[in-house]
């Protein structure tokens, strides 16, 4: 009789067997009983009785392979990945994402609609044909869904779900989200600071994974950071942890940080405030962004010159993270750091002048995408754990 057999056997133990059994089949596929006993270093009457469980339990099925497989006899278990769906929402000042994933956080569908006013009303709105759209596309509709994540900018209340400080977005603040998004959607949701979720995606999917320590500098229309350490995100005591624009550099008092602020709408100000000095340049009054940029890379004077400013206002904040956190790797996203390629080493140059043990610095290849990607992967997780617990509920209620 092996252990599991026994009636002293907790059910605890029982119920970390099946979980085991059940992510091993999300996460390698189709399996045979004893291939899956040999994973997880069960006893092959153990594993049959959990597969028998799970597939009672409509989390796994079984099925025998075609002609073509020569262990076709024997029958084949894998894991039912759709019998419920995460949706994750990204909640942007141009565009509001949405994504389904199913158990093993596969995304099934993503869609992205402009936004186009930043009331409140406009955002739930939009956010609500957002996740129409991603549902239609999957098959799927909300009676599916079983766990939701939301991505917002600001500070996010983990208690209560109420934001603060959501830059652009204005009439977020002092919402609480949670509750107001489980009135529209009919399902409490998880909501999480935007460039935590893009950390927690670059830790699964980016330069960060198998990183102990290691933080994501967000630079587009505002200013962010995430920090991982010891593996795990860190939020704070309000969440607001990584607030990096808040440093007082320069003149404390001023809000707007104005002599060290990255952000998108301060570079057309540093190329205003340089434009007398370069007489030959392609680029002209009303300077923008996105043009200055452009010409930077074709190696216009001007346009370099205030490229060079970028650079070592991006190199202030990573010096500040590394000292104060002493991370392994910072990696550069938002509008503005997902275009640092050309000036990359510029960046690094400063940092290494700066601080005695300089991070490695990367630009996230997780593009546009980032925050909805860690939605998804937290609100799969989420799923996950909810499926099985329901599982084991319902197991216990008929007992």
């Amino acid at each position: 009789m092996s252990t599991f057999d026994s009636p002293a056997v907790p059910a605890l133990l029982r119920e970390i067997n099946e979980r085991r059994v059940l992510d091993t089949l999300r996460n390698q596929s189709a399996l045979h009983a004893a291939e899956i006993a040999r994973v997880n270093g069960l006893s092959k009457p153990t594993t049959s009785l959990i597969l028998r469980s799970l597939v009672e339990a409509g989390l796994v099925q079984e099925y025998f392979p075609g002609a073509n497989d020569p262990k076709r006899a024997r029958s084949v278990f894998e894991a039912v990945n759709d019998v419920r769906v995460a949706l994750g929402i990204d909640i942007g000042a141009r565009f509001i994402r949405a994504g389904v994933s199913d158990l093993t956080g596969a995304i099934r569908s993503q869609t992205s609609v402009p936004v186009k006013n930043l009331t409140l009303d406009s955002i739930l709105s939009v956010m609500q044909e957002a996740s129409h759209q991603a549902l239609k596309e999957s098959g799927f509709s909300m009676p599916h869904v079983n766990s939701l994540v939301v991505g917002a900018p600001g500070v996010v209340d983990q208690l209560s779900g109420e934001i603060s400080i959501a830059g652009t977005i204005t009439d977020l603040d002092g919402v609480q989200l949670s509750k107001v998004v489980a009135k529209k959607f009919g399902i409490t949701p998880i909501v999480e600071n935007d460039i935590n979720l893009v950390t927690l995606a670059e830790q699964e999917h980016g330069f960060g994974k198998g990183i102990e320590h290691f933080a994501v500098l967000s630079v587009g229309s505002g200013l962010g950071a995430g920090l991982v350490l010891n593996g795990r995100l860190l939020r704070g005591h309000r969440g607001a942890a990584g607030e990096v624009f808040y440093v007082p550099f320069g003149d404390p008092t001023d809000p707007h940080r104005s002599s060290t602020n990255p952000s998108a709408d301060r570079i057309p100000e540093l190329a205003r405030s340089l434009a007398s000095k370069y007489k030959t340049t392609t680029l002209k009054s009303p300077y923008s962004t996105i043009s200055i940029l452009a010409a930077a890379r074709e190696g216009d004077k001007l346009a370099n010159a205030v490229v060079q400013l970028e650079a070592e206002r991006i190199a202030l904040y990573i010096s500040t993270i590394s000292s104060v956190a002493d991370v392994e790797l910072i990696v550069l996203t938002g509008g503005i750091g997902r275009q640092a390629d050309f000036f990359l080493k510029t960046i690094r140059e400063f940092v290494a002048g700066v601080v005695p043990f300089p991070p490695r610095i990367e630009i996230s290849t997780l593009g546009e995408s980032g925050v909805l990607r860690g939605a998804l992967d937290l609100a799969t997780s989420i799923a996950c754990d909810r499926v099985f617990s329901d599982r084991t509920t319902q197991l216990a209620q008929s007992v």
